[in-house]
């Protein structure tokens, strides 16, 4: 009988089109990363044609530990999370629950007619006065599709006027994200929904619609799954998405018999030596499943899962919304989620040019202009601990890489992602 991983045939590399030598050298990089202190661990996976073509595991749950990273770790996956969300999403909105054009406000209404800020302009500005800066109705309201494209002008630190700071920083004190943080780490003052409430305070950094912007549109969204269905996170996506594919080891609280399995999440000290940052034993994840801070865009680490259960994600999405002969989505809905939304603008987040965006996925637009190999309408998205996952529909390809360092995509000197991708592609034959 084969070998299997997360419920594939794995096979020779040479089987689907990989020259194996080449691709041997993902592992000896990741070895090397870890022995050189600059990884506490890694999991890679490749599969091409829906078989597994390189797994690959290495290093520690924790850097000043023993115990050593496994293929069934469970990772936080902090922004990944979104493209599961926008999964979830799309099941309901197959099934008439709501129009991508529908106003967010017809189930939030305290986004109902949002004000837009606006520069002020010399001859507003009267000698000895302290504006608090011009604000105006913005065009329009913000739409589902606006929130999925992350398209919606909602504020965040780095778009919105230092002025209006104090009115956005309850919307993120206590997550760990806000630049006001000091002392808080996934220890909101308020509830989840009281976060996301908050945000409707701020004014728009832009119309909905006009401008591309990392913000908190997720965690809008997230609301909104609450309040139409009536069911928690952890329910909704366990019914419509973890269940049918089998990710068994996927949730946002991780269960007190699979503790042992949960990554520390690490960082750097300021001589990038990597340092625990936050343990399983202390972990909001682990210990306060009471306070159900359950987030669609990430936020306290997003949901939890294994290197398995986000490979069969993965494939879904590369089989067009089919698994194990079971249907999640439809296949033209799988395409409209991972089609460029954004015409001639481009993402400004991952460092290199050449790329639009779906619903919660970075699309490529073409070979070129870029700094790496790969496929136009290629897709895929990462987490602030170093996760990322790509499906390149052109080869038939799912990528997907592991570590557990927050911030790590935000080191100029931590490229084990992008080496991980470009080595995936020197190996194709």
């Amino acid at each position: 009988m084969s070998e299997t991983f997360a419920g594939f045939e794995t096979v020779p590399g040479e089987s689907v089109g990989f020259d194996s030598d080449r691709l041997g050298k993902i592992g000896a990089y990741m070895d090397q990363a870890v022995s050189d202190g600059a990884l506490p661990g890694a999991v890679t996976v490749v599969l091409r044609g829906g078989r597994v073509a390189h797994t690959h595991v290495t290093g520690k749950l924790d850097v000043e530990r023993e115990a050593p990273l496994t293929i069934d770790s469970r990772f936080r996956m902090y922004s990944q999370t979104k493209p599961v969300t926008a999964a979830v999403i799309m099941t309901l909105f197959e099934e008439g629950a709501f129009a991508l054009n529908d106003p967010i406000s017809k189930w939030l209404p305290e986004f109902a007619n949002p004000l837009v800020a606006r520069p002020l302009q010399p001859t507003d500005v009267v000698r000895g006065a302290l504006s608090l800066g011009a604000v105006e109705s913005a065009r329009r309201e913000i739409t589902i599709f606006d929130l999925l494209t992350m398209t919606s002008g909602l504020a965040a630190f780095g778009r919105t006027p230092a002025t209006f700071w104090p009115t956005l920083a309850p919307a993120w004190e206590g997550t760990g994200f806000s630049p006001l943080d000091t002392d808080r780490f996934n220890d909101p003052i308020g509830t989840y929904e009281e976060l996301v409430v908050a945000l409707a305070e701020t004014p728009l950094f832009d119309d909905p619609g006009q401008t591309w912007n990392y913000a908190s549109d997720f965690d809008v969204l997230s609301l909104f799954l609450n309040r139409l269905t009536g069911q928690s996170l952890d329910d909704l996506f366990r019914e419509r998405m973890f269940e049918p594919l089998g990710m068994s080891s996927s949730s946002f609280y991780c269960p007190a018999d699979a503790v042992d399995r949960l990554v520390t999440d690490h960082g750097w000290d300021e001589a990038a030596n990597l340092l625990c940052r936050d343990r399983p034993e202390t972990a909001e994840k682990a210990n306060r499943t009471n306070r159900d801070l359950m987030s669609g865009n990430g936020l306290f680490g997003g949901m939890l899962s294994t290197p398995a259960d986000y490979t069969r994600f993965a494939q879904m999405l590369s089989n067009g919304g089919e698994l194990d002969g079971r249907r999640v989505l439809g296949r033209k809905t799988v395409e409209l989620m991972t089609a460029n939304h954004l015409g001639d603008r481009e993402i400004d987040l991952i460092g290199e040019p050449g790329f639009g965006f779906g619903f919660g996925y970075a699309v490529r637009k073409g070979v070129g202009p870029s700094y790496s190999q790969g496929s136009a309408g290629t897709f895929g998205w990462g987490g602030a601990a170093g996760t990322w996952f790509f499906v390149d529909p052109s080869e038939d390809l799912v990528g997907l890489f592991f570590t557990h360092v927050f911030g790590y995509q935000l080191n100029p000197e931590a490229d084990a992602i992008e080496r991980f991708q470009r080595m995936v592609y020197q190996a194709l034959v």
